[in-house]
């Protein structure tokens, strides 16, 4: 007995009613799944909706990998011992960075630097970046007499005239 119909099927022996002839469907056909537009479309967005999530990660991976392991060492050596010292670092495009230790880690590139140790005048030097290398920059710094000498000269100052009491002799 098909579930659709609540007649029972005709036999030969019994007529349909009324002039109606009815049409009965096999069970197989009526049960059978055909892949229609809707299951196709939800196959699809399951498909796309378990795709999406797991290529995003897999960006997400490969974009953090490649800024923490796609970098060169910089070290800056002087030609005397320090105390502090301050690295500002520019590159071709104009961004800066600035370091307080004589060794970081820099992306592949061409980088002017400025150096500055113990307040002594800014030092400047051009180096290129490569992946995995290590690139020394060495650095002169002056001299203690040489330093003796620089401040050593007086500063001139003015003559004071009547009308700048702020002004100290």
């Amino acid at each position: 007995m098909s579930p659709q119909t609540t007649e029972a099927k005709p036999t030969p022996e019994t007529k349909p009613t009324a002039g109606r002839t009815r049409v009965y469907e096999e069970e197989e056909k009526i049960f059978s799944t055909q892949p229609g537009k809707t299951t196709r479309a939800k196959d699809i967005l399951t498909v796309l909706v378990t795709a999406l999530p797991i290529a995003g990660a897999m960006g997400t991976f490969f974009v953090w990998t490649a800024t923490n392991f796609y970098v060169g060492d910089v070290e800056v050596q002087t030609s005397r011992p320090y105390n502090t010292i301050t690295i500002k670092v520019f590159d071709s495009k104009g961004s800066e960075a600035t370091f307080h230790t004589p060794k970081f880690q820099l992306m592949p590139g061409n980088y002017h630097l400025v150096i500055n140790a113990d307040s002594y005048s800014p030092q400047h030097a051009d180096t290129n970046v490569a992946f995995h290398a290590k690139t020394k920059v060495q650095v002169e710094m002056p001299s203690d007499l040489e330093r003796a000498e620089a401040e050593a000269e007086p500063v001139k100052v003015g003559k004071k005239r009547f009308w700048q009491f702020w002004r100290k002799d």
